[in-house]
């Protein structure tokens, strides 16, 4: 089973930015502030596009107090990586190290954070469907250089592509696991990913394509100050009554109305947050 992180990183959109967006992000800001979770706001960068607010594709913090900094598949959005951010964690927090694998874009080989790895870190292990922007070397070598176990596999969406993320079909809970099972490519690698969910002490709560699509695998649990362990939803994914159920035997569901970032920004709430697993100084 999972510990979530207590504390969150975000990068607020610019004042300029649509409407809309900006509505959506203070409305999930506000939404952890009533329910008293810590989360740390940035304001975008004047020159980056929507994309920035997105943080979870190029940074990565792990609880050995490593701070990673990731390689990202498309070029313009290189210039997220924010060294006032790098120093935030360095001054407040029990920061080992902050490697910089940037330098393997150059070479193509590309892994965008929590985005692309859904991390157990109780267990030392790493869900990751490979895409263009998971490489499986680059994995690997990740995987290795901090001892945890990369567990991979494909996956598509109703349409059929291949998902470039895996916080697409996979929210870890604190003993359960949001899942698309629809989405996987092989019933062997589906198995595989169950029984070892299982076996980690997760229950497992399958969830639809039509729901993959309404972003309910980007759902993110964490837990508050009052040690209450909560799930941060949008509004878009619709829960079945037993999917309600399950979820609310360990956690507090709250929903966030998120349209307008989820229809121009492609992502929900997981890519709008960087949880932060490294103690505070």
């Amino acid at each position: 089973m999972a510990t979530p992180a207590e504390l969150v990183l975000m990068v607020r959109p610019t004042e300029n930015a649509d409407k809309g967006v900006l509505q959506d992000f203070d409305a999930l800001h506000t939404a952890f502030k009533k329910h008293d979770v810590q989360a740390v706001v940035f304001e975008q960068d004047m020159d980056s596009s929507i994309d920035a607010i997105f943080p979870s594709c190029w940074l990565t913090t792990l609880p050995d107090g490593t701070v990673a900094v990731l390689p990202m598949y498309r070029r313009e959005r290189r210039q997220e990586k924010r060294d006032d951010v790098l120093e935030y964690l360095r001054k407040y927090f029990l920061v080992n190290d902050i490697e910089d694998w940037s330098e393997f874009e150059v070479d193509g080989f590309f892994l965008e954070g929590t985005a692309s790895m859904v991390m157990d870190h109780e267990n030392k292990l790493i869900y990751a469907c490979m895409s263009q922007r998971t490489h499986t070397a680059m994995l690997e070598k990740f995987a290795a250089a901090h001892r945890y176990k990369a567990i991979t596999f494909y996956a598509t969406d109703t349409a059929g592509k291949f998902l470039l993320h895996t916080n697409r079909l996979l929210c870890l809970g604190n003993d359960f696991a949001l899942l698309c099972e629809d989405a996987f490519v092989d019933d062997m690698d589906l198995m595989a990913v169950k029984q070892l969910l299982l076996s980690t002490g997760y229950r497992i709560i399958p969830f639809s394509h039509d729901q993959l699509e309404a972003f309910m695998g980007n759902a993110f649990c964490c837990t508050n100050a009052k040690g209450e362990t909560l799930l941060f939803l949008s509004e878009t994914a619709l829960l079945t009554t037993e999917q309600r159920t399950a979820i609310n035997a360990s956690a507090t569901i709250v929903k966030v109305p998120l349209n307008a970032i989820e229809q121009l920004g492609g992502a929900s709430i997981s890519s709008i947050v960087t949880p932060v697993f490294i103690p505070v100084a």
